[in-house]
């Protein structure tokens, strides 16, 4: 679409005849003594028009183009989620400007702040976080970008594949023209036609107000959408989130994984399971819990630990086919003032961590220690991972007060007796002790000679509760894996390559 001067003079044409008959239609009124009531009912009118209009650019609703939803992705890590919600307030800033679809200058520097600011987040420490990335990235980011915002322009706004750029600059320059000449248009019109004018600049005022609210809204639109998904892939970019592969890293198995399904029973796995590790104190019941689990022997109950080995174990439950179960070493009885390394080298590796805790024990300061030890180790080791979700198992609640009485199932959330107040009140102590939410504390019994409490209708439920967590620190789990096997294979290959050309020369 190209407005040319045959097309100017065409709108002249066109709007001349009106211009005339509001002129003649204002001298009528003029001569009948109707002048001033005319033009007061047409002022009225335009303020209402006027008010009407401001009302519904403020409304949530667009009043033509549908709002362009960019979601941030729910398995980033936490860094990732506080650099996205950075970029709302840059958005807000950046709304003022209606001409970022004409200038380029603007444009590259609304770029440049938004990388800026994420980059900022995950590369404080670097002279120029901005650079932080290496260069395939950069090119896979930007064909990203292209076409996302290519299927978002041509979706969301009308008519948006026959316009040009160009188009837009010289519609742009067409209409400072004709307000140029619609100036001493308007001059030679207040000398002898001024209630003519008078109508003529009431309408003019009605039509520039609709069109600047129609173009301020689109320009609105387009700059939310470009910095938000400019923001997105950015925050892909500088997290480590960007696969240079098209894969989706749960869609196969770690390494890890196939070593200890390797290791527990031969089975036909494809994609990666949740890790859950057990972990606790000596003699805290973390062998009864894993063979409650399982509903059969699979852990010996009352050894001292020998060997600080993860010895994993194949669960397959409903909601749960494929998960793996890690039985770590007690800790505590040893005075272990720190992670074992070969705890320490498991953390990472998985998504739940149900910690085992004896209800009938006070000294908890070595449970303490070991949960800040892991929420450490993902702060300063693993910054791009998720702290895997951590459920509180309390055991050996049948020895609570009064220790005599055992008539499950109790209502923690609201005692009606004096065991199932003591077993809140140890719930919300150890809650306090470890720093976790009551909700993710679950009371149990699994004292051989009495049937197992709430494994099914307690725990089982609250770790489907936080599946979702779960899949978040899985996918981080993995994806990090991937990235690693993708970074030494390109370097085989390269090599390859370049052992091929030496080859040649």
């Amino acid at each position: 679409m190209s407005i040319n001067r045959f097309a100017v003079a065409l709108a002249i044409l066109f709007l001349l005849p009106w211009l005339v008959l509001i002129g003649l239609g204002g001298y009528w009124l003029w001569l009948q003594g109707w002048i001033y009531q005319g033009i007061g009912i047409l002022s009225a009118n335009i303020a209402l028009v006027y008010a009407l209009l401001h009302w519904r650019s403020h409304r949530a609703k667009t009043l033509l183009v549908e709002h362009i939803e960019i979601e941030p992705n729910p398995n980033w890590p936490d860094k990732a989620q506080l650099a996205w919600q950075a970029l709302k307030p840059l958005t807000e800033r950046w709304q003022k400007e209606t001409d970022l679809l004409t200038d380029s200058s603007k444009i590259l520097k609304l770029s440049n702040e938004v990388l800026t600011l994420v980059a900022r987040h995950f590369h404080a420490e670097s002279k120029y976080p901005i650079l932080e990335f290496p260069l395939p990235y950069l090119l896979k980011l930007i064909t990203l970008i292209c076409d996302d915002i290519q299927h978002e322009v041509l979706d969301k706004i009308p008519g948006s594949h026959a316009v040009r750029v160009g188009d837009l600059l010289r519609a742009k320059q067409a209409v400072a023209t004709l307000n140029k000449l619609k100036s001493v248009f308007d001059v030679g019109n207040w000398l002898f036609n001024w209630s003519g004018a008078g109508l003529a600049k009431a309408r003019s005022i009605l039509i520039g107000k609709g069109l600047n609210t129609v173009t301020q809204e689109i320009s609105q639109r387009f700059l939310s959408a470009y910095i938000n998904k400019l923001g997105y892939y950015a925050i892909q970019l500088y997290s480590g989130q960007l696969s240079l592969d098209d894969m989706v890293p749960t869609d196969r198995l770690t390494t890890t994984s196939k070593e200890n399904i390797a290791t527990s029973e031969a089975h036909n796995q494809s994609i990666e399971p949740l890790r859950l590790l057990v972990l606790g104190q000596v003699s805290c019941g973390k062998s009864s819990l894993i063979n409650a689990l399982f509903g059969e022997i699979k852990s010996a109950e009352g050894f001292l630990p020998t060997t600080a080995e993860i010895t994993p174990y194949l669960l397959e439950r409903e909601g749960l086919q494929q998960a793996i179960l890690l039985d770590s070493a007690g800790y505590g009885g040893l005075m272990h003032d720190q992670v074992p390394d070969a705890l320490k080298k498991e953390l990472a590796k998985v998504d739940i961590i149900l910690m085992v805790c004896n209800a009938a024990q006070a000294a908890r300061q070595v449970d303490t220690l070991q949960l800040n030890a892991i929420r450490h180790y993902f702060q300063a080791e693993c910054p791009n991972q998720a702290l895997p979700v951590i459920i509180a198992v309390i055991t050996h609640i049948d020895r609570l007060r009064p220790v005599r009485e055992w008539q499950p199932p109790y209502n923690i959330q609201q005692p009606d007796n004096a065991k199932a107040d003591s077993i809140r009140q140890a719930c919300i102590a150890i809650a306090q002790d470890l720093s976790l939410s009551l909700d993710c504390i679950v009371p149990v019994c699994l004292f051989p000679e009495k049937p197992v409490y709430n494994i099914e209708d307690g725990l089982i439920p609250l770790i489907h509760d936080h599946l979702n967590a779960a899949q978040r620190v899985r996918y981080l789990r993995c994806l990090r894996q991937q990235q690693a096997e993708s970074y030494w294979q390109h370097w085989r290959k390269q090599a390859l390559q370049a052992g091929q050309l030496i080859f040649r020369l």
